[in-house]
């Protein structure tokens, strides 16, 4: 029941610009190998020289989701280097897989139920998916 960002990629990639190729290359390979929620919608992509992100949101609660990622980070052989606790309740997880980082936070959502979290890989030197 895992969700990969490839399959979120994929799913944008129909309705993609010629402008957004690079972003989504670049996303691609900043989070690749990285998981993101199951049923997950995707917000928003972006991507600079060196990282991608992408935000996305799930009707299920922010413990839920936390808990989903701590659990699939480390099932995934991600080092989870940092697990902290904004005060507004934000929660950001920082991990390491070889020398690749991924940042992940997440806040539930206000107004309404649900979580909105924002997933960013670094491209790092030696890095060789394409």
């Amino acid at each position: 029941m895992r969700s990969s960002l490839l399959l979120a990629l994929t799913l944008v990639a129909a309705c993609e610009r010629p402008a957004d190729r690079n972003v989504r290359a670049t996303v691609y390979r900043a989070l690749h190998g990285v998981l993101v929620y199951p049923n997950s919608l995707l917000i928003q992509m972006d991507a600079g020289d060196s990282a991608g992100q992408v935000t996305l949101t799930t009707v299920d609660s922010l413990s839920h989701v936390v808990a989903w990622f701590r659990e699939a980070l480390r099932l995934n052989a991600w080092a989870l280097q940092s697990d902290a606790q904004d005060r507004d309740g934000t929660v950001t997880l920082y991990a390491e897989k070889n020398t690749r980082p991924v940042w992940v936070r997440l806040h539930a959502n206000i107004g309404g139920p649900g979580t909105t979290y924002t997933v960013i890989g670094g491209i790092v030197a030696g890095d060789t998916v394409k």
